[in-house]
C-alpha cells in the first residue's frame, strides 16, 4: 500500500510540475512577395484577423518542408527564402513563450487557391499591409525587418489584451544578430 501511495504521489507531483511549466513553441511567419514586391496578406475565415501565412513547427517536417507545404495550400511555390528575424513573443498571462522566425520569400505565382481556413487573400505594398494586419506584434516584426533590410533581427515582444483589444509592448529592444 505504501508503494502504491508513493507511486501516486510521484505521478501527481510530476503532473503538477509539468502543468506549471511554461509552454514554448516555434512559429514561422512567411512574408511572401510577388513580382510587384507586394506582400501576401490573408484574412482568417469567420474572424477579423488579417495576418501573413505561417505555421507552427512540428516534429514531422523540416522548416523548408513546412513552408513549402503551406505555400502549396495557396497553390504557389516560393523561392529565395531568407531568415530575417528571430523574435521572442511572450504571453505573460498564459505563461507562454514563442519563438517567431520571420522569413521573407518570393513567388512568381498568383493566388490560385484559397485554403479552407482563409476567407480572403490580398497582395498589398508593405505600408498598406501593415495597416491591414491587425495583430500588433506581427506589425512590430514586419516594420522592424523593413526598417533594417540587410540585417538579421531579434528582440522580444509581450502581447496581451487591454480593454478587450490586442496590444503589444516591446520588452527587449530590437537589435541585429548578424
Amino acid at each position: 500500500m505504501k508503494k502504491i501511495l508513493l507511486i501516486l504521489f510521484i505521478a501527481f507531483t510530476t503532473i503538477s510540475v509539468k502543468a506549471q511549466e511554461s509552454k514554448i513553441t516555434t512559429f514561422h511567419r512567411m512574408l511572401i512577395l510577388n513580382k510587384e514586391n507586394k506582400l501576401m496578406v490573408v484574412k482568417i475565415k469567420n474572424k477579423d484577423f488579417w495576418v501573413t501565412p505561417g505555421l507552427y513547427q512540428n516534429s514531422k517536417q523540416t522548416i523548408k518542408q513546412g513552408i513549402d507545404s503551406i505555400a502549396s495550400t495557396y497553390g504557389i511555390k516560393v523561392y529565395n527564402m531568407k531568415l530575417r528575424g528571430v523574435y521572442g513573443l511572450k504571453n505573460p498571462t498564459q505563461n507562454h513563450f514563442s519563438s517567431r522566425n520571420i522569413f521573407v520569400m518570393s513567388t512568381d505565382s498568383i493566388d490560385k487557391h484559397i485554403p479552407e481556413i482563409i476567407g480572403e487573400i490580398l497582395w498589398l505594398d508593405i505600408n498598406e499591409a501593415v495597416k491591414k494586419i491587425n495583430i500588433p506584434h506581427i506589425n512590430d516584426f514586419i516594420k522592424d525587418i523593413y526598417k533594417h533590410p540587410n540585417s538579421l533581427r531579434s528582440g522580444t515582444v509581450e502581447r496581451f489584451e487591454k480593454n478587450g483589444k490586442l496590444v503589444s509592448k516591446i520588452s527587449e529592444k530590437f537589435y541585429n544578430i548578424n
